[in-house]
């Protein structure tokens, strides 16, 4: 397989680690021979971490507006032609180079995990001088070893929940692994490995990253520094388990599961059984603190305990707010928009769906009235004041559809991940920091309901240590507040219980890139499009906003990869 042209890179073009301070902080330096930087520990990891320099700054919302949850403003847009059948296997305008930035970093991590050896027989026992203080550089030597495992698994994990599908054979197939440095010379075309292989291999990375691996970065471990609090950049122990258990969630979905086994379903649960306790059940932290500047991806302090993994700080931005806020706010472009689908799916203060509630009343004039707190922190609609303006967003509103070329086409403007202090006023910008949320707890929580109820068909059954109405109770709580759930109790088929599961991962999960890939794992096989076809609908009239059309729940693989290989590289099923 001939992985496009950048990816399998000689090792002249490099990173030197410059700075202490940032493990990120590398320059490139494409004069450097494989012999020196052997020679050296810092420039060594440079060759590493460049691997995470690929990870997310951002989420990418595109994917939420080619699903029932949102739309962008403008039907020119990428993601709206996506969403409308534009997605081909010449052109995929959601797919921004991710098969080859994946391997690119899976080469990278290769090279560097076949000159990480510990060998005790040679006078230097490390690739290059980790042994001169052994309680410092040894650990540090562990440390970026577990760090390899885990991010490899990552960029894997990525391959398989993009490109994962079933071909005309009938095979779930995920992508071709390699676990060897790969250069130009070398045999490239090599076929894609089953699904199971490719989540077997993922589990395998997870492992040995847990095995090396703190399970949280801490002073009282030795891998921090003193004063460094938290480092959920970088990949941890609880990292890479709740990491395997996505991957074995995806595995034991419909689209993927073609035998229908149960057994995968166990497996799903087991590991994401085995994440829980290793980190604790504990309640989710409060929905304010949760939604504060200082922890929802717009502040400058990143401890959190709901959160695993994140990618890299932007500091000074305001990218999310100009590209959303509405056109009012200064110049906002009001582009991704949520549909009233999503509006409609948070449930009532009480936990009962909208307008089933025998306590609350539901008032089609006053939406947002008795409703799940989260609906508020995700939404912006007609009445609120958010940014410095009150939002009049119903038919001749000042931000209503047709007010300005980049006005809202729903009635609704994106709240969730955006900072409410931030201004665009261009003499006096005020600026935010950041960074994208990748693996958390409510996922970890969300991932075990699902699997424990699809293995047991009891929302009750408590075999793999918890249940999924406990866990699942832990997030509705949080939302909801202690004792105020009366739905859930109520729920007491495995039918019933799926669906509050499934709609739980909408509004809690709603805008972090979960939604698309949701909805193509609960397809049942390449006929079934109902679930990715939903129509989203906006305030203004009963008719869809935008339809969806896609020709299979199954992504197509790059075209430009399957000529490479001669046929050797076959497609998903649809393309």
């Amino acid at each position: 397989m001939r992985l496009l042209k950048y990816i399998f890179l000689t090792i002249i073009s490099m990173a030197t680690l410059v700075s202490c301070d940032d493990f990120l902080d590398t320059v490139t330096d494409s004069s450097i021979p494989t012999e020196t930087a052997l020679q050296d520990r810092d420039i060594f990891l440079g060759f590493f971490y460049k691997a995470y320099q690929d990870l997310p700054e951002r989420v990418n919302f595109s994917y939420e507006a080619a699903t029932d949850n949102a739309i962008v403003n403008k039907d020119s847009y990428n993601e709206s032609k996506a969403a409308r059948g534009g997605i081909t296997t010449q052109s995929n305008p959601l797919d921004d180079d991710i098969w080859e930035t994946n391997y690119k970093n899976i080469n990278t991590i290769n090279w560097f995990l076949e000159k990480m050896v510990l060998d005790e027989t040679k006078a230097v026992p490390t690739p290059v001088r980790f042994d001169l203080n052994e309680d410092v550089n040894l650990k540090k030597f562990y440390l970026t070893l577990g760090e390899a495992y885990f991010l490899r698994a990552w960029y894997q994990m990525d391959l398989l929940e993009k490109y994962g599908g079933v071909a005309e054979d009938g095979v779930a197939y995920g992508f071709p692994i390699t676990t060897s440095y790969l250069e130009y010379s070398d045999d490239l075309n090599l076929p894609r490995n089953t699904y199971a292989e490719c989540v077997q291999q993922i589990s395998n990375d997870c492992d040995k990253a847990f095995e090396y691996l703190p399970l949280q970065y801490s002073e009282s471990t030795g891998s921090l520094d003193v004063g460094l609090l938290t480092d959920a950049g970088r990949g941890s122990g609880i990292a890479a388990l709740a990491l395997k258990a996505r991957a074995y969630l995806y595995q034991a979905s419909p689209a993927f599961n073609v035998s229908n086994s149960n057994e995968l379903w166990n497996k799903a649960a087991t590991a994401a059984a085995e994440a829980i306790e290793a980190i604790g059940d504990d309640d989710l932290m409060s929905l304010s603190a949760y939604y504060s500047k200082n922890n929802l991806n717009n502040g400058t302090d990143f401890t959190n305990p709901d959160l695993f993994f994140r990618g890299p700080i932007v500091e000074d931005d305001n990218t999310l707010e100009r590209e959303n806020f509405a056109p009012r706010m200064n110049g906002g472009q009001g582009k991704f928009n949520p549909a009233q689908n999503l509006v409609d799916a948070f449930p009532m203060s009480d936990g009962y769906p909208k307008g089933t509630s025998p306590t609350v009343t539901f008032d089609e004039d006053a939406q947002f009235a008795g409703r799940d707190a989260r609906l508020e922190k995700a939404v912006v609609h007609h009445g609120e004041s958010f940014g410095g303006i009150t939002l009049s967003t119903l038919t001749g509103g000042l931000d209503a559809f047709g007010s300005d070329q980049n006005a809202t086409r729903s009635g609704y403007y994106l709240q969730k991940l955006l900072d409410s202090s931030v201004s665009l006023e261009a003499n006096n910008q005020v600026k935010t920091t950041r960074a994208v949320y990748l693996l958390g707890r409510p996922e970890l929580y969300l991932n075990f309901a699902e699997a424990a109820v699809q293995a047991t068909g009891d929302p009750d059954d408590a075999q793999f240590g918890y249940s999924a109405r406990t866990i699942l109770a832990k997030v509705r709580d949080r939302a909801l507040g202690q004792g105020n759930d009366q739905y859930l109790p109520t729920v007491t088929t495995k039918e019933a219980f799926i669906d509050v599961v499934r709609n739980e991962r909408r509004v809690e999960l709603c805008f972090e890139d979960f939604r698309f890939w949701d909805l193509r794992r609960w397809s049942a096989g390449v006929e079934d499009k109902s679930l990715i076809e939903t129509p989203a609908y906006g305030i203004y009239s009963e008719s869809p906003v935008e339809t969806r059309s896609f020709a299979s729940p199954y992504m197509p693989i790059p075209y430009t990869e399957i000529i490479k290989t001669s046929g050797t590289l076959i497609n998903n099923k649809g393309w």
